[in-house]
């Protein structure tokens, strides 16, 4: 911590006007929330209201479309602070999605602001009751007809029971005890392209683009023995062969004479369109099938039979259905911003609600928006478009279908902050924008938008390839103050180096990729003109090791990384993966965990601490005349490695600088692992070791210690440096500590 009473001061009443959201990271002002600005309420919503009334507190609206409607017709006077529709304690169902126009926005010194009452717990909820007698059927299940209203639509895929989300029924049952293993089955091969399928269908003549696969084949020793009377209505939910993510399709059938499983639509949720077959399968992607009614079989398990209109359910023990409340979800979006570039819905803040229950959307419309690994569903529970200055404060987005909030194209100064994630069906925040709109005066990417201050947690129960906060084409986006962890794959994740700008700063992530293999809290893309996949992801004897090029045409700004708290116990703390260039990072403290940098380009790595990681930090396919700089840093490795060098460039030095570190391992031993050396007649086979005075006759780390760095008190997450510390000779500067996550409460909603 800073060791001068006024700056610390100082520091505390800047986190306090960045909790309350009056000032941002970067120190412009920031919209006031509605806690910290006084407001009137001019319409008021109850569930025991009508939409007749005059939405007064004594005789309220029943919608919050109709305060809506009330609120655009208002004649509202010059006021300073909010304009407030005030939203009674109860449970909301949404049968349409709620959506605000150009003609609904409010002004910078009076925005409009639906908010829960204070203390009241308010839910918006995508979801319908199901109101019905259940019998038995057999072997612990029980039957329950549909009513009229929920006959002849679209089936339902998600089922709640008293607020918490049942299991759709399956082979294998699900077992949490090794997420993303266990509750798994290994597919006994796949495919071969050779084999007729037997199933007439649609597409059995068209062409599959990158390969995809047509099915795999299973083995019948550990496959279900009971026969599927409707396989059609399956869905599989099986991992890419890399095990990056998942996907999911429709089966087709089931063939018990191939002993295969058959795919009909679906594969479309992993990117890496870059490669010859994103939706790889292998022998190692794990899998499940769901929606089976012979596999209803386990306590929290349902099938719905739409034909008959008839759900079946095993309750869990303790549940009466007597008297539980049975929910099944019919809607994506609870609420829409709906505007454009050209008119834009500006100054409408949402505050205290939360949001459950919506449709799930991992067979819904995904795309790639960039060079990245990853697709992308553009929805959410919350969808914002064409917006500005537009918020969503201290609100619970709990077990929604897919995304959470989705910032989608044209967006200015979006905030989501103070809010809590949990059981989202993917991501929890998207900023995306699409690059192939953006050319002249069209602006289709968010810009300068905020997520700060949320508590995001067990996100990913259908999409693995997710995060919690996940920027593609977009610009200036700020990330701080998360708290972030119990994650199938990323923390944080930006997609590609367009534009950049972005601060992450102030965010503790840990436990990420539990159920998906690579990268860790964050991670990063930079595929863009200068990016080469044969230099990248072919084969290193004969690809030669190219140039980086004038990478900043793409990442016109500098991505800042610094004050986070990384912890993980595999993987990469900080994943600077293919090409991801002009990064400045520092101030960083990664235990477990360290950083990798692949190929790309003036990347500064300084003042960060990597702690006890059982991975050294790795410099992989580097390009040449890369200006990347590594210094001041304090490394305490695990084991004997400290570096890791692989394939470096073949022409001119492997970083421009890698000197001034403070550098230890536990075993007392220094050891840089250095492989794939590429040279005239290719790259050396296999690996070699150096000690530290073989390192240094490489040109690296010359002025650099290797000594211990005498933390303060790392037991208690305090790495600053003691006076007599050898980093601090060398440059390193003690920086913040414990200001790391979250930094104001939640809201009532979740008390």
């Amino acid at each position: 911590m800073s060791q001068a009473r006024p700056e610390k001061m100082k520091k505390a009443a800047f986190l306090a006007g960045l909790a309350l959201g009056i000032v941002s990271i970067s120190g412009r002002p920031s919209p006031a929330p509605p806690s910290a600005a006084p407001g009137r309420a001019a319409y008021y919503v109850s569930p025991s209201g009508d939409d007749r009334n005059p939405g007064t507190e004594a005789a309220p609206f029943a919608t919050l479309d109709r305060a809506r409607q009330a609120l655009r017709a208002h004649k509202r006077p010059p006021v300073t602070g909010p304009i407030v529709v005030q939203v009674a304690e109860g449970i909301y169902r949404f049968d349409r999605t709620l959506v605000f126009a150009p003609e609904d926005s409010g002004i910078e010194t009076a925005y409009v602001l639906f908010t829960a009452a204070p203390g009241a717990k308010v839910t918006l909820s995508g979801s319908r009751k199901i109101e019905g007698a259940w019998k038995p059927y057999k072997d612990g299940i029980l039957m329950c007809e549909l009513p009229a209203a929920m006959r002849g639509g679209a089936p339902f895929t998600q089922l709640f029971v008293d607020g918490k989300r049942q299991i759709r029924a399956r082979f294998p049952n699900r077992d949490d005890s090794q997420p993303g293993r266990s509750g798994y089955v290994l597919p006994a091969g796949r495919i071969p392209d050779g084999l007729r399928d037997p199933h007439p269908g649609a597409d059995d003549d068209m062409t599959f683009s990158g390969g995809a696969p047509r099915g795999v084949l299973f083995n019948p020793a550990t496959f279900t023995p009971r026969r599927w009377a409707r396989p059609e209505e399956a869905v599989i939910h099986i991992y890419q062969g890399w095990g990056w993510g998942n996907m999911q399709w429709r089966l087709k059938a089931v063939d018990y004479d191939v002993k295969a499983l058959w795919f009909g639509e679906g594969g479309f949720q992993m990117g890496a369109k870059w490669f010859e077959d994103p939706a790889k399968i292998e022998q190692e992607s794990r899998f499940y099938v769901e929606n089976v009614f012979e596999e209803l079989d386990a306590p929290g398990e349902w099938y719905l039979d739409a034909r008959a209109g008839v759900l079946y359910y095993m309750p869990e023990p303790g549940v009466d259905m007597i008297r539980a409340v049975v929910e099944a979800p019919g809607l994506e979006t609870l609420v829409r911003f709906a505007g454009t570039e050209d008119n834009p819905v500006q100054h409408i803040a949402l505050e205290g609600f939360r949001f459950t229950q919506t449709a799930s959307t991992f067979l819904a419309d995904y795309d790639v928006p960039s060079f990245s690994d990853w697709a992308i569903h553009r929805g959410g529970a919350v969808f914002l478009e064409g917006t500005r200055s537009c918020s969503v404060w201290r609100c619970w987005f709990d077990a929604v279908g897919g995304n959470a909030v989705f910032v989608n194209n044209y967006n200015r100064k979006a905030q989501v902050s103070g809010c809590r994630f949990t059981e989202t069906g993917d991501s929890a925040v998207c900023l995306v924008g699409t690059l192939g709109a953006t050319n002249g005066t069209h602006r289709a990417f968010p810009y300068e938008c905020r997520v700060s201050n949320n508590l995001i947690h067990d996100c990913g129960v259908f999409g693995k390839q997710i995060a919690g906060v996940y920027i593609s084409r977009a610009k200036r986006i700020t990330a701080a103050h998360n708290t972030i962890y119990n994650m199938p794959r990323a923390g944080i994740c930006i997609g590609d180096g367009t534009w950049g700008g972005h601060v992450i700063e102030f965010n503790h992530i840990h436990d990420t990729c539990r159920e998906t293999g690579d990268h860790g809290p964050f991670n990063a893309w930079g595929r863009e003109r200068f990016w080469s996949l044969t230099q990248s992801h072919g084969s290193y004897s004969k690809a030669r090791s190219l140039e980086a090029g004038d990478v900043r045409i793409d990442a016109m700004e500098p991505v800042v990384v610094r004050n986070n708290l990384f912890e993980d116990h595999s993987g990469w703390g900080l994943d600077l993966d293919d090409g991801a260039s002009n990064y400045d990072i520092y101030n960083n403290i990664s235990k477990g965990i360290s950083i990798k940098l692949r190929e790309g380009a003036y990347r500064s790595v300084h003042n960060n601490i990597w702690v006890d990681s059982a991975v050294a930090p790795c410099f992989h396919v580097g390009n040449e005349d890369n200006h990347d700089r590594y210094f001041n840093n304090i490394t305490v490795m695990a084991r004997d490695d400290v570096y890791s060098i692989i394939a470096p460039p073949a022409r001119g030095v492997w970083l421009e600088e890698i000197d001034r570190n403070c550098l230890f391992s536990a075993s007392g031993k220094f050891t840089a692992r250095i492989s794939q050396i590429r040279g005239d007649n290719g790259p050396e086979r296999g690996a070699r070791r150096v000690d530290l005075e073989g390192w240094r006759a490489l040109g690296f780390d010359r002025n650099s210690v290797f000594a211990d760095p005498q933390f303060v008190d790392p037991a208690k997450n305090d790495y600053r440096v003691k006076p007599g510390s050898p980093a601090l000779a060398l440059g390193f500067k003690n920086f913040e500590m414990g200001s790391w996550g979250i930094q104001d409460y939640f809201p009532v909603a979740q008390r």
